[in-house]
């Protein structure tokens, strides 16, 4: 069990925690907690393809935000929103990198007054999203990806139909492990399992290029036309060296990413960049103030999130990325990155690092943190109100489940209590998954709603299955 240490929000008093009560699993000799998601060392299913990519360096089209509608146009210069977008379209843009995108008298789209050979007459420029669109009078779009434009679909139109997809209901899996339920039940029986449950999001890790395709051909096969959404999580603790430069981990996550993105081009709209990549050395204390991070150990922290969000925007720069910590108070980390602040023991940071932008703000909270609305020792932290108000995003609970410690009645109960308590306040903070931990249970990892068998069904799987036909979204 990992113990970390949780600061009072309120009074500054540190105690020992339990993290979550949690389970490990033996892979390869050694016992890797279940929140770092090893399924790479599991699944055996391809090594990751590694394919060139830039320095550490800034992108001109990777990174942030939800749409925004179209304002006036020919306006230029236009300021950069708190989401990340641009209002209105313009003339003249500077993106999160502080290139300069301008439209030349020839209707060449110069970035830096360099021609970027632009394949239509743009009128305007679009910045969605942390990327570059240009518009022609005949309603034409083109996109920079990859140094290079090409037509595309209006952006606005297409972000607005990703958003309105219903995701509330949300569950975890490992349906790209070659052991435990998740190989042995097919997706087919997982899709069934799921639309009993009324689940529409599913969440599943991937490590390399080989579990990425298995996720590929789910999509392309059992989950095709059920309106089931994956949501892909790349892990990178398998190759994450905490304490390498911020260049080496961005190189690292960009090339990772690019070769998991690939396969799954056309099919998920979302991916997780990372999972609690927080939790194990990075922070010293409670996570919600700047001296309990690590400074050697925050730089490669930083390279990989900006890498893995860069890798997958240069493959699809319309799939929105999303970033989470596992610290229960580790918002702070969140706030630093979106800021541009790396820690140097002083108690506000140093500025002026290159702020990281994702379009989805994504976080854990399981039963033993309590109530993530009345967070801290004198329950008056509200975690959800803190993130709506610092990113102005949608925000996804990628995680969220029982104590191991519950019987079957308590876990049934929580089941039951806490969606109500989400479903009841989605609007308030722009909540719009929360995905349980998990389906199936896997060997002394027993948050399923059912058994290590994958077909024994547990008392709380009626409570979530019960309460999502009573409250549709």
């Amino acid at each position: 069990m990992n113990q970390v240490k949780r600061r009072d929000q309120n009074n500054g008093i540190v105690s020992s925690i339990s993290a979550m009560t949690e389970p490990v699993h033996t892979v390869s000799g050694s016992r890797v907690p279940r929140r770092k998601f090893l399924a790479g060392l599991l699944a055996g299913a391809g090594s990751v393809a590694l394919s060139a990519c830039g320095g550490g360096g800034g992108s001109d089209g990777a990174g942030s935000n939800a749409a925004a509608a179209p304002g006036v146009r020919g306006q230029s210069a236009a300021a950069e929103s708190a989401n990340g977008t641009r209002l209105p379209p313009a003339t003249s843009i500077v993106d999160s990198a502080q290139n300069q995108w301008t439209i030349g008298g020839d209707a060449v789209v110069l970035r830096n007054g360099v021609n970027t050979g632009c394949n239509i007459r743009p009128t305007w420029l679009v910045y969605l999203n942390h990327v570059v669109y240009a518009q022609d009078a005949s309603n034409t779009w083109s996109v920079y990806s990859q140094g290079g434009w090409a037509i595309t679909p209006d952006p606005t139109t297409v972000a607005a139909a990703a958003t309105s997809t219903k995701l509330f209901y949300g569950m975890n899996g490992h349906m790209a492990w070659t052991s435990t339920a998740y190989q042995t039940i097919s997706p087919a029986q997982q899709v069934a399992i799921l639309q009993d449950l009324g689940v529409t999001n599913y969440r599943a890790d991937v490590a390399d290029a080989g579990m990425a395709q298995t996720v590929a051909n789910a999509l392309k096969g059992a989950f095709a036309g059920t309106g089931i959404s994956i949501l892909p999580c790349i892990n990178v603790w398998n190759t994450y060296n905490q304490h390498a430069s911020e260049s080496d981990a961005y190189n690292l996550g960009h090339q990772l990413a690019v070769s998991i993105a690939t396969p799954l081009k056309g099919l998920v709209k979302y991916i997780e960049c990372g999972n609690e990549l927080d939790s194990n050395g990075l922070i010293h204390g409670g996570g919600n103030l700047a001296t309990d991070y690590d400074p050697a150990i925050w730089p490669a922290f930083r390279g990989v999130l900006r890498g893995l969000i860069d890798g997958v925007k240069s493959v699809d720069p319309t799939i929105q990325c999303g970033v989470n910590v596992g610290v229960p108070l580790a918002y702070e980390a969140l706030q630093m990155l979106w800021n541009g602040v790396q820690p140097n023991g002083t108690s506000t940071g140093q500025s002026g690092a290159t702020p990281l932008r994702w379009d989805v703000t994504m976080f854990h909270w399981y039963e033993s943190s309590g109530d993530i609305r009345r967070a801290g020792s004198q329950g008056l932290t509200d975690v959800l109100q803190i993130l709506r108000d610092s990113f102005s995003l949608p925000i996804w609970l990628t995680e969220w489940g029982y104590q191991l410690s519950d019987d079957a009645a308590t876990q049934a109960t929580y089941v039951t209590t806490t969606l109500n308590e989400y479903y009841t306040m989605r609007s308030t903070y722009n909540l719009q998954s929360v995905m349980m931990y998990q389906l199936f249970d896997t060997g002394t990892d027993t948050y399923g709603l059912l058994a290590a068998d994958g077909t024994t069904r547990k008392a709380c799987y009626a409570s979530f299955k019960n309460f999502v036909a009573a409250n549709p979204v």
